[in-house]
């Protein structure tokens, strides 16, 4: 972390790292905005260097899919607090008040509400739906009573929480998102010389629109992998290249071979991010992330139910049954003015919100429960009671709910996201 700090230190002055299994000693005056450790994730499908080029840091050579800026327990932040280095989500437990604030706090477990993420696409990944939160609880509770390790490449659900996201896209994204609707389906299957499962795609008597994407979806999902490789073939060499669907159908067989899930480049709506363009994604609504790079805000989960088109484990009965298969249109989010510097992305989500700011017209924000801002720009400068932070591109850092108001100014985006109590 590069970012420089002056921050009062506790009144003993210590300044030795905290002990595994020790308790952490805070003063309340060192809760000022703290620089934040934030981990890569390195899934096969990540950039090799989009995130080096979008932070202004090294790349490591390997596939780097995501950045985590938050407290989820498989891969917390790490708070600089003084001298001391503790995991964010640590410090939250041990220190929920001063961390959370009140009003986020109030009737909910002491854990950051969201997690914040820059993701970098280097291949298509995961035709996917995300559980509802009710969903969530049966089938993590399940999975524990199951002795399922939470680490186990076969666990389904890593945590009890839904996952509704918003992503805006920091360079030209490719995304599908929701299920096109029925008549556009029917013509793309026949197109590609898969009529018989056009007709799968039509509703049987007394069946909804929902109902008949299910079992087109079953019968697809659920081939063995002769059938299924047999199926991918016929549609790579029927799907007309001329078409965007097609086209996309061919990208996505070049990355999975012999997998039938490239069905979804048929039966998704295809959605084109320019930079700053914004795709709210609820719980149950199938997608998949095809490239680009993008900023991503979401409740702070790792629920992922993948249908396929991914080197992960693959639970396509829980995925039909937590998946809300009606015809949608994608949810794209125009951004709102709120003041002077700053631009809102309003999404219907009760845990979080996400803002961007232009440094160039500095502000003053007023939170009122717990933030983490990432600077995307050439150096920022916050100033708070008690405090100075200067931050250079990539840095993140992590605003607790003690910190009534700061400043901020310097070159380039901020990116901000609040609790949604800080609203």
């Amino acid at each position: 972390m590069r970012a420089t700090v002056r921050v009062a230190q506790s009144p003993d002055g210590d300044k030795t790292p905290v002990a595994a299994g020790a308790g952490l000693f805070v003063h309340s005056r060192m809760l000022g905005i703290l620089p934040l450790e934030c981990p890569v994730r390195h899934y096969d499908w990540g950039s090799r260097s989009a995130l080096g080029r979008l932070l202004g840091r090294p790349t490591s050579g390997r596939p780097e899919a995501e950045l985590w800026m938050g407290a989820h327990p498989t891969a917390p932040s790490v708070a600089r607090v003084g001298a001391r280095r503790v995991a964010l989500d640590r410090l939250i437990a041990e220190h929920p008040t001063e961390t959370l604030g009140r009003a986020t706090l109030d009737g909910r477990d002491a854990t950051l509400p969201f997690l914040f993420k820059v993701l970098a696409i280097g291949k298509p990944v995961s035709v996917q739906a995300h559980p509802t939160r009710a969903r969530a609880v049966r089938g993590f509770e399940a999975e524990q009573r199951a002795g399922v390790p939470l680490d186990a490449p076969r666990r389904t659900y890593r945590d009890r929480g839904h996952k509704p996201e918003v992503m805006v896209a920091l360079e030209p994204m490719v995304v599908l998102s929701g299920i096109r609707p029925l008549q556009e389906i029917e013509a793309a299957l026949i197109a590609a010389g898969a009529g018989e499962l056009a007709a799968l795609a039509a509703p049987a008597a007394g069946q909804d629109a929902a109902g008949a994407i299910r079992r087109l979806l079953r019968a697809t999902l659920t081939l063995d992998g002769a059938a299924g490789a047999r199926l991918h073939r016929r549609l790579v060499d029927g799907a007309a290249r001329d078409t965007a669907a097609g086209a996309l159908l061919a990208e996505l067989a070049k990355h999975y071979p012999g997998d039938p899930t490239v069905i979804a480049a048929l039966l998704l709506n295809l959605v084109e991010l320019e930079p700053g363009e914004a795709l709210y994604t609820p719980p149950g609504r199938l997608h998949a992330f095809v490239s680009g790079a993008g900023i991503e805000l979401m409740a702070n989960s790792d629920n992922v139910l993948r249908a396929g088109l991914t080197s992960k484990h693959v639970d396509a009965d829980e995925l039909l049954a937590a998946s809300d298969l009606r015809p949608a249109a994608p949810a794209r989010i125009v951004p709102q003015p709120a003041g002077r510097a700053e631009r809102v992305y309003p999404a219907p989500a009760e845990e979080f919100r996400l803002s961007v700011v232009d440094l160039s017209a500095s502000g003053r924000f007023t939170p009122q429960g717990p933030e983490i801002l990432l600077l995307l720009g050439d150096g920022a400068h916050l100033r708070w009671p008690g405090g100075t932070l200067t931050l250079r591109r990539g840095d993140a850092v992590f605003v607790p709910a003690s910190v009534a108001v700061y400043a901020a100014r310097g070159t380039g985006r901020v990116y901000r996201a609040c609790a949604r109590s800080g609203i």
